[in-house]
């Protein structure tokens, strides 16, 4: 089965509030496997919010509505799935007393038009608000259905979670759900990793997305089955399948993240790492200490470098980290701006200096992250002699 998306509100068009109901239900309906095709965001107009649905009915197999169940002249879902379903509004007595007391015990006195939330289409199924005071609803037409839910977040949350995912799950018989793994490669970019994989991209189960950040890009998975263990077995050889396409650059799982591999790295081999950071302001050192890196022992965060003199001075610390740390690497990021590039040297007292070049430079955040995310994947490389021949 298919859904769709109907955010409501001109709020959402203007950008005066960000919509995150649509990225909350669209992950909780691919978990259980639903597909969703495409969302659409409506501004407060009755005549368009009509079209929208009736629009959405021809294409999906269930609508599903944000926004518009307010008491205000503007909150006009109601009217519209009326309308588009051609059905009378019925007043539900019921409904306005729950309306009514929850008012109540707030303290906030009921108004006239707080009746207009307990009015819903004809032979509608009411969603409990457990709270707010907007009832959402399940109204059935032509055999499809249709779901309105407030736009308050932390209303429509319990409401969906609750009561419309049950409902499908019940109505649609879903046996199968989506299950999704995502694998990260740093230090590689978007279009290199397209003409890598190749063929691979084009598998319909499982399915693979690429997911470029100015960090990584991330290689989504996902395969519907009916249990865990049979996804596994398809994920795991997809997953196979691109190592042998990336050999040594897949790093597994979406909360396993570069620093924490190169730290398990460091640690088997009981070594520590110092960082001499005159390039990204002190991006470098700070992804270790948030990564809560433990073999990151010491750094130190110079302004950049603008000539030769000042870059001996670099290697000249480097000397005293290697004294005081005799079992640590130490890494220096440095620009040269002669050659607009980023220089990396990476030396300990039982290796031998390796220094290499990234062909970029800057002082903006992206590209901070960017020389601090691959500086650290090629110390990573080079630690286990991974050799990528990128051709």
């Amino acid at each position: 089965m298919n859904a769709e998306l109907v955010m409501i509100g001109t709020e959402l068009l203007l950008g005066q509030i960000i919509d995150t109901n649509a990225s909350y239900m669209g992950e909780k309906l691919s978990e259980i496997g639903v597909d969703v095709y495409r969302k659409t965001t409506v501004g407060d107009n009755k005549s368009r919010i009509v079209n929208v649905i009736k629009e959405a009915f021809l294409r999906s197999d269930v609508v599903i509505c944000s926004g518009g169940l307010g008491p205000t002249v503007d909150d006009m879902t109601r009217e519209s799935v009326a309308e588009a379903t051609n059905s009378e509004l019925i007043y539900h007595s019921e409904l306005y007393q729950m309306i009514f007391e929850r008012l109540k015990k707030r303290g906030v006195k009921v108004s006239e038009n707080n009746k207009k939330q307990a009015l819903l289409p004809k032979d509608s199924i009411p969603i409990h608000n457990p709270v707010g005071t907007a009832p959402g609803f399940i109204k059935e037409y032509n055999s499809k259905y249709i779901v309105c839910l407030p736009g308050v977040p932390f209303e429509l949350r319990p409401m969906f979670e609750n009561t419309v995912i049950p409902f499908l799950c019940h109505k649609y018989s879903i046996g199968n759900r989506l299950y999704i793994r995502v694998l990260k490669v740093y230090g590689l970019g978007e279009s290199r990793i397209d003409d890598k994989l190749g063929e691979l991209l084009y598998s319909s189960s499982p399915t693979i997305g690429l997911l470029a950040s100015p960090e990584c890009v991330r290689i989504r998975l996902a395969v519907k089955e009916s249990s865990e263990e049979e996804a596994d077995k398809v994920l795991d050889e997809m997953e196979n399948k691109i190592q042998q396409k990336l050999p040594g650059l897949i790093l597994p799982g979406e909360d396993y993240s570069l620093e924490k591999a190169l730290d398990n790295i460091l640690a088997k081999r009981k070594k520590s790492i110092t960082i001499i950071d005159a390039q990204t302001a002190g991006m470098v050192i700070y992804r270790l200490i948030q990564a809560k890196v433990k073999s990151f022992v010491l750094g130190e965060v110079f302004p950049s470098i603008e000539n030769d003199q000042k870059i001996e001075k670099l290697f000249d610390l480097r000397k005293e980290y290697l004294l005081k740390f005799p079992f640590a690497y130490n890494l220096i990021i440095y620009p040269d701006l002669s050659k607009k590039v980023t220089c990396v040297n990476l030396s300990g007292n039982e290796k031998e200096e390796i220094h290499w070049e990234l062909p970029f430079y800057g002082i903006e955040e992206r590209d901070r992250v960017r020389i601090s995310v691959i500086s650290l994947e090629q110390v990573r490389r080079k630690l286990l002699n991974i050799e990528f021949k990128d051709s």
